[in-house]
């Protein structure tokens, strides 16, 4: 096991551009959560929102396998105030493969405490955490956060390699 898995789900580019900042920052590899297209059209937005609203899994792809890797990060969108169903997928299918873990949530509006419960119900042991909104993350506040968080992950990395 080594290094870190930066694993997102994104229909729009904020959770992308946020993957890739906190990938580069701490030197991890990058994998996309897929859904087959299955959310592309307008009902599809409405069935998204059920989805997500009733907490469903759905059929994801991915590459990399979580267990590789001494941290995985989730960087996701917020839908209805929940998890989306290809996280929760992917969190369902992988959590206990994961030894060391945390989450970036982003959303149009501000993410509140009880969406963020919704994401520890399927991350307790997340050792890091951080959420924005999808208009700071060309604000310089939002790369201070995001460094901040990079700190904690690399605290978690420093700590298992001189362990092994």
């Amino acid at each position: 096991m080594s290094g870190v898995l930066v694993v997102y789900y994104a229909k729009n580019n904020h959770c992308r551009q946020i993957a890739h900042e906190i990938a580069t920052k701490l030197h991890g590899r990058i994998d996309a959560i897929s859904d087959f297209d299955c959310y592309k059209t307008m009902m599809g937005g409405l069935i998204a929102v059920w989805d997500s609203y009733f907490e469903k899994t759905i059929s994801i792809e991915y590459e990399m396998n979580p267990e590789d890797y001494t941290v995985v990060i989730i960087v996701s969108p917020v839908w209805v105030g929940k998890v989306p169903p290809p996280v929760r997928s992917y969190l369902v299918k992988n959590i206990e493969k994961m030894k060391n873990y945390g989450f970036i949530i982003s959303g149009n509006r501000p993410v509140r405490k009880k969406t963020i419960k919704h994401f520890i119900q399927l991350m307790p042991k997340t050792l890091a955490e951080f959420s924005t909104q999808e208009q700071d993350i060309d604000q310089e506040i939002f790369q201070k956060y995001l460094e901040d968080f990079a700190d904690r992950i690399r605290i978690i990395i420093e700590k298992e390699d001189c362990c092994e």
